[in-house]
């Protein structure tokens, strides 16, 4: 599965919360008031678990950010003390 797919996800998500949102109101047995309510707390909730996605997505793009600098930096200090011993043999 590639790793890059998150926007495909976010917009899948986005496309089925209006979705559900247009059935809700079709097939809603309750009032106007109530459906409307019930309308922005999904809302909301969709709103709050796109930005819980996009923390973690941050989070992991940071970490990943954090490994590839360690990773060049052992790199450039192996290359360093590589050059050092070529120099001083």
């Amino acid at each position: 599965m590639r790793r890059n797919n998150w926007p495909e996800i976010s917009s899948a998500f986005a496309i089925g919360i209006g979705v559900g949102a247009m059935l809700g109101l079709m097939l809603a047995p309750k009032s106007g008031e109530e459906t409307r309510a019930m309308l922005r707390e999904k809302a909301q909730e969709g709103i709050d678990e796109a930005l819980e996605q996009g923390k973690r997505v941050a989070r992991k793009a940071r970490r990943a950010t954090d490994t590839a600098r360690e990773m060049v930096n052992d790199a450039a200090e192996a290359g360093q003390e590589a050059y050092r011993e070529a120099r001083n043999s």
